[in-house]
């Protein structure tokens, strides 16, 4: 990644993670008569959701982002107009993530994973052998945005802090779906509302979900499939060769490992150890999560002319360092943890701390200072 986008990036990457990686999953569903499905108990829809088998498919899917945070180079789930998903029903899976001006494609099969960016003609290349295996291909699984394990990932997070319960049911991508939905309990302090999962009827793959903040009628996120064909796909779709004139780096998968997230094969949850070794803490759990990142050492003193979309005008114009245009955008807030400036969004903030921290999530600011007086 490029220094100049960092500190930004690491803002929206911990936005994004504070959001339960919502917007590299499924994504708005089509408008027909709602279907008559028999009853289902929430939990035991919940269930059968997290239970399911993967399924092989093809499918297209959109996005509606109203988060109000910028487009980042390196926050990819946040920054493209559609994609295009295939999986094999097993360890394969394709992404290609439409945007304006470029394309990016995500490949994982058993032996590999490719992630290439057309504007930029770089792809990173990760393998393993048979010992690094489980935990390389959950790395890589996570660059994927598999729309079902992404959704019942989320549901899993958010179930233990969430009231549940089925509100209907839908029709997503031509197919009969319930309509699940997650509230924070009065407990919470998130800023979001409440998140709705269509689930499909048959085959209990997630299919569509929105996001609804306080305050807010219409959904702040809304992604789900426009179309969606089950079936075999073809096995040449899970290899990748990378253009010529292509810059490839090649990672080998204790380093993948080493970035991600999961459990390894042995079932130990290693999220939090990988996170504090990297830099990366959260404090708190479901709705009202922080997640704490060091900012890179490397940022350079003077920040560019271009800009991420949606930021200010002028606001790395000029010379400007971080600093600088933290003010312009941000308000100033102190703690025991020292001081920072609040940048806010539709659902929640980051605040960027003097000592060179981001702290953020989809929560008040006081959440956030509270997290890092905690540090």
């Amino acid at each position: 990644m490029r220094p100049r986008t960092k500190a930004l990036v690491a803002a929206g990457s911990g936005i994004a993670a504070g959001l339960a990686g919502l917007a590299l999953t499924t994504l708005p569903a089509g408008a027909d008569d709602d279907p008559v499905l028999p009853a289902i108990e929430p939990e035991a829809l919940v269930a059968s959701a997290l239970a399911a088998e993967p399924q092989a498919f093809s499918g297209q899917a959109e996005v509606s982002n109203e988060l109000g945070l910028p487009a980042l180079p390196g926050v990819d789930a946040l920054d493209f107009e559609s994609a295009r998903v295939f999986h094999d029903g097993q360890e394969s899976a394709r992404v290609q993530l439409e945007k304006p001006t470029s394309e990016a494609t995500f490949v994982k099969n058993p032996d590999e994973a490719w992630a290439y960016d057309s504007q930029e003609r770089a792809a990173r290349h990760v393998t393993w052998d048979d010992a690094d295996a489980a935990a390389a291909r959950e790395h890589a699984e996570a660059q994927l945005a598999d729309p079902a394990q992404a959704a019942a990932q989320l549901i899993e997070q958010l179930r233990p802090t969430s009231e549940i319960v089925v509100d209907g049911t839908a029709r997503v991508a031509g197919r009969a779906a319930y309509e699940l939905v997650l509230t924070p309990k009065p407990s919470e302090k998130t800023l979001l509302r409440e998140v709705t999962v269509a689930i499909d009827e048959q085959t209990r793959m997630p299919l569509a979900f929105d996001v609804y903040a306080n305050g807010r009628t219409d959904p702040v996120l809304s992604l789900g499939f426009t179309e969606l064909d089950l079936g075999a796909q073809d096995p040449a779709l899970f290899d990748f060769t990378p253009p010529q004139g292509t810059k490839v780096e090649t990672t080998d998968a204790g380093d993948a490992a080493g970035h991600g997230a999961g459990k390894d094969s042995a079932g130990t949850d290693k999220a939090a150890e990988r996170m504090a070794e990297h830099g990366t803490t959260t404090v708190g759990d479901g709705w009202d999560t922080v997640v704490i990142a060091d900012l890179p050492s490397d940022l350079p003193a003077d920040m560019p002319a271009d800009l991420p979309a949606g930021m200010p005008e002028g606001a790395f114009g000029g010379g400007q360092d971080l600093a600088g245009t933290l003010a312009q955008i941000g308000q100033p807030v102190s703690g025991a943890f020292g001081s920072g400036t609040h940048v806010g969004i539709a659902v929640g903030g980051a605040i960027v701390t003097d000592d060179g921290r981001v702290a953020a999530g989809a929560v008040p600011q006081q959440v956030l200072v509270d997290a890092l007086d905690q540090q």
